[in-house]
C-alpha cells in the first residue's frame, strides 16, 4: 500500500538505534512484510483491519524480534513487537502532526515542484516508479555536491562569489537498489496523506525499491497537488534566493538527462557512480547540506506556511 512505511519506520522510533541499525531493521521488516502482503489480500483502507495484520504477521514475526534483540533491546523493550500490540493508529496520528521547519516546507515544495516538472516532459505523464523518484532526487543533490560555483545556476545569474548551494536535506545510504533515503519515503507518504499526489499502481513487476517489491507505483499530482504548485511555481523559478535558484536548476537539469531513460538504463547509470560501487550496503552515499534557509531568504514562506498547514 503506497503510505504504510510511516508505521513500519515509526515502531521503532521509541528505541535509541543508530542510523546502521535502523537501517538493518528497515532491510529485514521490508522482506517481512513484502511476504506477508504477497500470501494476502489488497486492504481497502488503513484501520483496524490492516494494524492487525501489520502487528500479527509483521511487527511480532521472529526476524523482526530477533534483529531487535541482536541490537541489545531487552524483552521487556520488545513487549509489543513480540506480543502484536504496537498501536500503529497512534504512531500515525503522531507523524501526521504539523511541525515544520522551513527547510521541511521547501523540500515538500521542490519533490512537488519535481513531479509537476517531470510529468509534464514523461511520455507517462507521471513518475513511473518510487525507485526513480528516489534516484532523482539523489541524482538532484549529487549534481548540487559536484557543480563549480560559477556554474551553479545557469549562464548570466549575476556575481555568485562564495556560493552556499543547498539541496534536499535527507541522507542517503547504499541499498541493494542503489542510493536511498528514508526520508525521501517518508516526505512521498506525507505528501500522498494530504492527497497532494497519487500512487496509482502501475506494473505488477516490482523494482526492488522499498515498499515496492511486488508491484510498481507511478507518482503524479492529484488536482490539489496541482493547484498547490501552481501557486508557487513561477516563484521558484525567479526566485530572488540564489541558493534555491541553483536548486532549481540542478533538478530540471537531471530531468532532462533521465526523464525518457528506461529503468534499466537509469540502474545503470546509478550504477556507475563512483562512490556506490565504493560503499558496502548501509554505507552512507550522500548528506544533504548542513547549512539551509532562514525566514528571510524564502519571500513566500508565509504563504507557503499556510498552505500546507491545510493540507
Amino acid at each position: 500500500m503506497p503510505n504504510e512505511w510511516k508505521v513500519l519506520e515509526r515502531a521503532v522510533n521509541r528505541f535509541d538505534l543508530n542510523h546502521e541499525q535502523r537501517e538493518e531493521y528497515l532491510q529485514v521488516v521490508t522482506d517481512v512484510y513484502s511476504e506477508a502482503m504477497a500470501a494476502t489480500a489488497d486492504f481497502e483502507e488503513f484501520g483496524y483491519e490492516y494494524y492487525e495484520f501489520l502487528n500479527q504477521e509483521v511487527f511480532s514475526d521472529d526476524r523482526v524480534v530477533s534483529t531487535l534483540r541482536g541490537f541489545g533491546l531487552s524483552d521487556n523493550q520488545l513487549a509489543e513487537f513480540r506480543n502484536g500490540t504496537i498501536d500503529a493508529d497512534e504512531l500515525v496520528k503522531t507523524w501526521n502532526e504539523l511541525r515544520f521547519r522551513i527547510d521541511e516546507l521547501i523540500d515538500f515544495a521542490m519533490l512537488l515542484k519535481l513531479v509537476k516538472d517531470y510529468s509534464l516532459r514523461s511520455d507517462t505523464g507521471m513518475i513511473d516508479s518510487r525507485y526513480r523518484l528516489q534516484k532523482l532526487v539523489y541524482l538532484v543533490n549529487r549534481k548540487i555536491s559536484e557543480q563549480e560555483d560559477y556554474a551553479a545556476v545557469g549562464e548570466n545569474r549575476g556575481d555568485l562569489g562564495m556560493l552556499d548551494r543547498t539541496g534536499y536535506r535527507y541522507q542517503f545510504t547504499k541499498r541493494d537498489s542503489g542510493p536511498f533515503s528514508a526520508d525521501v519515503y517518508e516526505d512521498k507518504n506525507r505528501l500522498f496523506a494530504w492527497e497532494l499526489i497519487d500512487e496509482p499502481v502501475v506494473g505488477k513487476e516490482g523494482t526492488g525499491e522499498v515498499g515496492e517489491r511486488n508491484r510498481r507505483y507511478g507518482i503524479e499530482l492529484t488536482s490539489a497537488g496541482e493547484i498547490m504548485i501552481d501557486q508557487f511555481y513561477d516563484r521558484v523559478e525567479q526566485a530572488d534566493s540564489v541558493m534555491l535558484s541553483s536548486w532549481n536548476y540542478a533538478q530540471q537539469s537531471v530531468i532532462d538527462e533521465v526523464v525518457h531513460m528506461t529503468h534499466e538504463d537509469i540502474v545503470g547509470t546509478i550504477g556507475e557512480d563512483e562512490r556506490l560501487q565504493r560503499a558496502s550496503i548501509g554505507t552512507e552515499l550522500l548528506v544533504g547540506p548542513t547549512r539551509k534557509f532562514k525566514a528571510n531568504d524564502i519571500e513566500f514562506l508565509d504563504e507557503l506556511t499556510g498552505q500546507f498547514a491545510h493540507a
